[in-house]
């Protein structure tokens, strides 16, 4: 692979045309190393040979008209300052494949005493950053303040003046959540400044991989079934229970004890599901969903319910759950309207949608919480799962495969080289 070297030392903006051109074409494929001189790849057409006449020696330069053909390793020693990249919305409804786009802005500086500066490393793709596009959840919003992205991890990048408990290098979860809807302060960007009290610290022997999508999925997963609080030998009942969240939903109630009738659509999952611990897994397209509740738990009905679908399936999860009992929404994967029969409601069935609280009002139950949640991830009760990664900038490929229904695990977008 070819060498070129470029020396950008004092010259006017004049005499470089050419190195400034390519590093206009350089900047939007940008991989950087945390090495003082950056080693860079981009596609070129021809590199020319230009010799000297003082010297004899020989200098490698790059025509102005650049064309894609083979890569080459361009490294240069001018330290050029970078760019936050961050995925945000051109507007405030609409299909988030078409509404999201990539822009640049300044990196944040470490101004705000208390705060710190995180350099954002990898970010799960979640229904929720889709949803709030789809919704319009932050209609009435101004527009140029929203980051799309509801968690994720990275490393500490800047401290501001008072922080005393992070270093720099160190991973740490953001927790932005309970300002993601009403702010659209979310992580797909390169860098974000937040106060010290809203970050976790990563353990060492947690990956990146589960630190990523420790929040939404392990951390609201484990409060819900607290809030259901279902005793010992009785049931839960989940659709969608084949996604990573229901997943772990089987495996924490097993973990605690608890029976599981899980809701699938095909019938492949159902053995899939059992290996993990799961009591009873239903198909909902063959069968009477709760007919076989009642059957299982001999007319008792289930506990409590979680519910990501809404729609129909709403109806027959309330219906199968016990007088006064408790059903959590916490989704909305077949839109946001809720069919239900009001002689459940009558039955005293309580219905609500469930936002995750990262407990910002309460910070020694939040590191309890925490430490607990890392504790059952290193006994593999709770296993995230992970599927493909995309770089940041191909978010639209990202989403669209976190769409596919047989997609297996968790897509991530990933900056490590930023």
């Amino acid at each position: 692979m070819p060498l070129i070297l470029i020396n950008l030392e004092p010259v006017s903006h004049s005499t470089c045309k050419t190195s400034l051109s390519l590093l206009h074409l350089i900047r939007k494929n940008l991989r950087f190393t945390p090495l003082g001189s950056l080693t860079l790849q981009v596609a070129v057409l021809s590199v020319q040979d230009l010799e000297d006449s003082s010297t004899g020696k020989k200098h490698t330069t790059c025509p102005l008209d650049i064309h894609f053909s083979k890569l080459i390793t361009v490294c240069w020693d001018l330290n050029i300052e970078k760019m936050s990249r961050a995925v945000v919305p051109t507007v405030l409804t609409g299909n988030p494949v078409e509404v999201y786009n990539l822009v640049t802005k300044d990196i944040p500086k470490a101004f705000t005493p208390g705060n710190v500066i995180v350099r954002m490393t990898l970010r799960p793709v979640n229904p929720t950053d889709s949803i709030v596009a789809q919704w319009g959840i932050w209609e009435g919003r101004d527009i140029d303040t929203i980051t799309v992205g509801s968690e994720g991890t990275g490393v500490v990048h800047e401290l501001a003046e008072g922080v005393t408990n992070f270093r720099k290098g160190q991973r740490v979860i953001p927790l932005i959540f309970n300002r993601y809807y009403p702010e659209g302060y979310g992580l797909w960007r390169d860098y974000v400044d937040i106060p010290a009290k809203d970050l976790i610290a990563v353990p060492d022997d947690i990956p990146d991989e589960f630190a990523a999508q420790f929040f939404v999925n392990p951390w609201a997963l484990y409060q819900m079934l607290k809030v259901l609080n279902i005793p010992k030998g009785q049931y839960i009942i989940q659709a969608a229970a084949a996604s990573v969240l229901g997943r772990q939903v089987i495996t924490l109630a097993k973990h605690w004890g608890i029976k599981t009738i899980n809701i699938v659509r095909r019938d492949s999952q159902i053995q899939e599901l059992k290996d993990i611990g799961a009591d009873y897994v239903l198909n909902a397209e063959k069968e009477d969903i709760v007919a076989k509740v009642n059957e299982i738990t001999a007319g008792k009905k289930a506990y409590g319910a979680l519910d990501p679908v809404l729609g129909e399936m709403s109806k027959s999860l309330i219906a199968s759950v016990r007088n006064g009992g408790q059903v959590l929404a916490y989704g909305a994967l077949s839109g946001s309207e809720i069919k239900l029969d009001c002689r459940d409601l009558m039955r005293g069935v309580d219905l609500n949608f469930f936002l995750v609280n990262d407990l910002g009002h309460d910070l020694d139950k939040r590191e309890e919480t925490s430490k607990e949640i890392f504790d059952l991830m290193r006994q593999k009760v709770i296993q995230p799962l992970s599927g493909k990664k995309f770089p940041l900038e191909q978010f639209k490929g990202a989403i669209i495969e976190s769409n596919k229904p047989d997609r297996g695990g968790k897509v991530f977008l990933e900056s490590y080289d930023h």
